[in-house]
This record gives structure tokens, C-alpha cells and sequence, in this order.
């Protein structure tokens, strides 16, 4: 994993810096419910339809989660 940052990160970029897979990265990019696991993620379309993530969205999204 890089310790550089990007400014717009990929679903493959957030789930290789979570312990979750891109299929759960992709749940929480369509979920409405903040109360679900996992809570909403804000992304954007980028090329081709992908899905593109800020970086201080994912930030703050992180930092949302529930503490263990």
C-alpha cells in the first residue's frame, strides 16, 4: 500500500486501504440508509461509469464508522 495520498481514489484504492472488499466499498457508494453497514459513501461518476471517491470524503468516512 502507498503512503501517498490522492486528491479522487478508485473503489480498488478504498477497499485496499480498508479491510473490506470492493464489493462492500460498492454497497456503501449505493447506500441511502446512514444507520446500514456499510453507512453511505460519497462518490462521483469518472470514465466509463467508475465509481471515483475524494479522498477527504473517503477521510471522513472512515472517521464516521463506529469505534471498535
Amino acid at each position: 500500500m502507498s503512503t501517498a495520498t490522492k486528491a479522487v481514489m478508485s473503489l480498488q484504492d478504498v477497499a485496499a486501504q480498508t479491510p473490506w472488499s470492493v464489493d462492500t466499498i460498492r454497497r456503501a457508494v449505493r447506500a441511502t440508509d446512514p444507520d446500514s453497514f456499510p453507512p453511505p459513501l460519497k462518490a462521483k461518476r469518472g470514465p466509463k461509469g467508475s465509481y471515483v471517491i475524494r479522498e477527504q470524503d473517503f477521510r471522513e468516512w472512515i472517521d464516521g464508522l463506529p469505534d471498535a
